[in-house]
């Protein structure tokens, strides 16, 4: 049987040290492929930060910005070599299919309609302009690849935006079994969680605005990307008088203590594809509150809210009780996230086309 290379489209490994919620995909193809003894190559436009993952680039030095620009340019990496798959965890339809099958493995579309920081004001909208005139160029490779969504919410927006039926959706890979050690359900303290990068997309005013108006404690917790809204989270903190505490960059063994010892997680972005925060949280037998307008309404969508009024009602019934069985049950519907369901269903997707 011929030996068979992918290669794995992976912007991001050029613009952080660490592994973000994408980052984890790319990282959980990487070990897929290994497992599985698949030749594989990633394709960034900047220089990877680690060194250790067979690579080619473009770029001769790390870029840690024009996130969305680089997703467009690791085309041009890309096209140099003729492997026998692209495996694309950017989620662009870059125009690869005529060297070999591609798979897009995507959230929503940056240029949907769905909310996000893009079309909250008028700089992400001017920064996103060449991208879209870009993307609607190139938009007919998503009818020519094979497109992953993860999450129903994101593939609704990606069949509007490509103007193709819904894809398949296989939900992220989550990391259920670090967490699973930190399941606790007893010893609850009476405050909500929130896990987000700090930056202004993530709109972490509402978990501050949350806190204010129901007068439960908070807790955030993120890895600092923007110190000018860290800044403006804590001013608005002390206007409300709202009693909340922000961590950054914690260690995963801090922020899993942290996690077990709270009542409920509060999700605060809508218009999230997903959350992988969300499913962190239940591991640990933490009770998710999320947007209605999100992939994780999908996950529980009895405990979601349509403005920060239905949330802090439904805070405050959580925090009143112990929640023994609730806890469990979330710790059931965590289970099936785990990363092991995501590398099979993968390699089942890989194996179709491949073969």
């Amino acid at each position: 049987m011929k030996k068979i290379k992918v290669a794995v489209i992976a912007h991001g490994l050029g613009m952080s040290k660490g592994y973000s919620g994408e980052g984890n995909v790319y990282k959980t193809f990487f070990e897929m492929l290994n497992e599985r003894n698949i030749d594989y190559i990633a394709v960034s436009f900047s220089k990877p930060y680690d060194r250790t993952i067979p690579s080619i680039y473009s770029l001769p030095f790390h870029l840690p910005k024009l996130d969305k620009y680089q997703r467009l340019l690791t085309y041009f990496t890309a096209k140099k070599i003729k492997p026998d798959l692209y495996l694309n965890a950017s989620g662009i339809p870059i125009p690869l299919s005529d060297i070999a099958p591609h798979i897009i493995y995507s959230g929503a579309p940056a240029i949907s309609n769905l909310p996000s920081k893009y079309n909250r004001s008028l700089f992400w909208k001017l920064y996103l302009l060449p991208f879209r005139v870009i993307i609607n160029r190139i938009k007919d490779e998503a009818k020519r690849a094979k497109i992953i969504a993860n999450s129903r919410y994101s593939a609704k927006a990606i069949a509007e935006v490509y103007q193709i039926s819904e894809p398949d959706v296989i939900y992220p890979p989550v990391d259920v079994e670090y967490f699973l050690k930190a399941y606790n359900e007893n010893e609850r303290e009476d405050f909500f969680i929130t896990v987000a990068r700090i930056e202004r997309g993530k709109t972490l005013e509402n978990a501050i605005l949350l806190s204010a108006k129901s007068g439960i404690k908070g807790v955030i917790v993120g890895s600092l990307n923007e110190k000018s809204y860290l800044k403006k989270l804590n001013e608005m903190k002390r206007k409300l008088n709202a009693n909340v505490e922000i961590y950054t960059n914690l260690p995963r063994d801090e922020l899993s203590k942290i996690l077990s010892k709270a009542k409920v997680y509060f999700h605060p972005t809508v218009g999230e594809h997903f959350g992988i925060p969300v499913i962190e949280a239940m591991a640990t037998g933490t009770i998710p509150i999320v947007p209605k307008e999100s992939g994780a309404y999908e996950v529980v969508p009895e405990f979601s809210y349509s403005n920060i009024e239905e949330a802090v009602d439904i805070l405050k019934e959580l925090i009143e009780n112990k929640n023994i069985e609730l806890r469990r049950e979330m710790k059931r519907r965590a289970l099936s996230f785990n990363k092991e369901n995501f590398k099979q269903k993968i390699f089942d997707k890989i194996s179709s086309i491949i073969s």
